[in-house]
């Protein structure tokens, strides 16, 4: 009996140990430290990527040597600044407002608050700092100027990728300019500004200047309007003394208006020769509509004309302009073959969407795109021919007359365009690579635009017409 209580006293004493261990077991599971899914941590203290600058606070209560508050355009990489005319720029206090939590420096010092007084006169560079340590980096270019008109132009160059602009505004009434100014870099590598004396390359503004050339010699009785240029009589019969029955017809007057019956312009062809007169040989030998009635821009028309000054007044291009202009006080040039050849302020023009500015030799096409001059005294030149009162003139009223009479198969006078539906008056462009120009010779007011660069994006060259018709009529809004 005993034996029996004491196996039942085991038996159950081994159940209860093995229920002992299974709760154990089951206890160490629910407490095991690594959990079955644990997922991706995360940061409770991101940091903020932002670096932007919101807004540019340049106030004349805050500086007593502005005349007024500043004006600032931005770009991504780039911020212009106009501050009024008459303004000493060299210790302007400037705000910048930035993203949360960003700061910045100019020129390498932490602006405390993000705001500091800064010498504007200089090109400066401000980095903006986001909190995470990226970085924003803009250049300030900043000017005194009239910031109705400045503002027209910084995004224009900057939606057109332009390192400089050059722009004047003249009033014809008193004969002389009322705003000149310019904005970007003369020489993108070195920094160095594009300021209003910088002269720009013209292009086929270069134009005008030769078809004034030509009135001079007309005054002079050296040359007349309808005397025959090639043949055994032509002006230039040493050179080209047998030509085509056409040929022999083509006047002084078809070159100026481009209607000498030729197409296909053979001036930047390589295949048309390396001189002027082989290209102009290649011109004759071309297919050609009867002079007078057909017109068609062409460059080499004014490479002849050029011919044609050297040919009678015994001088070169260059040098004939720089006499004609002389007693007007007329500073011009001709462009330098090479970035390495320029003159001290003279901009290096550069290409887009091309190898080289400077490909074409200057001394081919001088006469039709070759000349290089600032606006001041590219306004000279205007109020010299305009018949005015108050600037002597180097040609006189007849002479006057004939350059402007327009011709009878297009809106072409001799060497300036008339008739745009825009606005009233003359007018000129001109385009070569790493060039963009545009002026206008209005009837209160003129403009001109130099660009040293072009852009081939559609809506360019009719953008650069209405920036400058926009920045005539801002004239008059403002009573300059």
């Amino acid at each position: 009996m005993k034996m029996m209580t004491s196996l039942r006293e085991r038996a159950k004493f081994c159940l209860m140990l093995t229920l002992f261990i299974a709760v154990l077991a089951s206890c160490s599971k629910k407490n095991d430290p690594v959990p079955e899914n644990p997922g991706k941590p995360t940061n409770p203290t991101e940091l903020s990527t932002a670096k932007e600058i919101t807004n540019i606070s340049i106030l004349k209560s805050k500086n007593a040597n502005i005349s007024g508050d500043g004006y600032f355009y931005k770009s991504t990489t780039k911020i212009y600044i106009t501050i009024p005319l008459n303004s000493n720029l060299t210790n302007v206090k400037v705000n910048f407002a930035l993203s949360n939590k960003a700061t910045i420096k100019v020129d390498g010092v932490t602006l405390v608050n993000n705001a500091g007084n800064l010498d504007l006169s200089k090109t400066l560079t401000a980095v903006v700092t986001a909190e995470n340590g990226a970085t924003s980096t803009y250049t300030i270019l900043a000017q005194v100027g009239i910031k109705e008109i400045d503002a027209m132009i910084y995004p224009f160059i900057e939606k057109y990728n332009i390192p400089a602009a050059s722009y004047a505004i003249g009033k014809n009434s008193i004969e002389d300019l009322v705003y000149k100014n310019a904005a970007g870099f003369a020489d993108v590598d070195a920094k160095e500004r594009a300021r209003s004396d910088y002269e720009f390359r013209l292009a086929s503004m270069t134009k005008q200047h030769t078809s004034i050339a030509i009135m001079t010699l007309i005054q002079q009785g050296k040359i007349g309007l309808h005397d025959l240029v090639f043949g055994p009589t032509g002006i230039l019969k040493a050179s080209f003394p047998t030509v085509g029955p056409k040929s022999a017809k083509v006047t002084v007057k078809h070159l100026l208006e481009h209607t000498a019956g030729y197409s296909g312009d053979p001036m930047f062809t390589s295949s048309a020769g390396t001189t002027l007169d082989q290209k102009i040989q290649t011109m004759l030998n071309s297919a050609q509509n009867e002079p007078g009635t057909v017109y068609y821009y062409y460059n080499l028309g004014y490479g002849v004309l050029g011919k044609i000054i050297e040919v009678v007044s015994g001088k070169e291009y260059g040098a004939y302009l720089k006499e004609i202009y002389a007693p007007a006080g007329i500073v011009v040039n001709l462009t330098s073959s090479s970035p390495t050849a320029r003159r001290a302020k003279e901009v290096i023009c550069y290409p887009q969407g091309s190898s080289t500015a400077y490909g074409n030799n200057v001394e081919v096409y001088k006469a039709a795109g070759g000349v290089s001059i600032n606006t001041d005294n590219l306004f000279k030149v205007l109020y010299s021919v305009d018949g005015g009162t108050i600037k002597p003139d180097i040609i006189n009223a007849a002479t006057r007359t004939l350059m402007f009479t327009k011709s009878p198969v297009a809106n072409y006078t001799l060497g300036w365009r008339t008739g745009h539906s825009l606005f009233e008056g003359f007018y000129h462009g001109g385009n070569l690579i790493g060039t963009a120009t545009f002026w206008i010779y209005g009837t209160e007011y003129s403009a001109a635009i130099l660009l040293n660069s072009r852009s081939g994006e559609d809506g360019f060259d009719t953008d650069l017409i209405v920036l400058t018709n926009n920045v005539m009529k801002k004239a008059k809004e403002l009573n300059l």
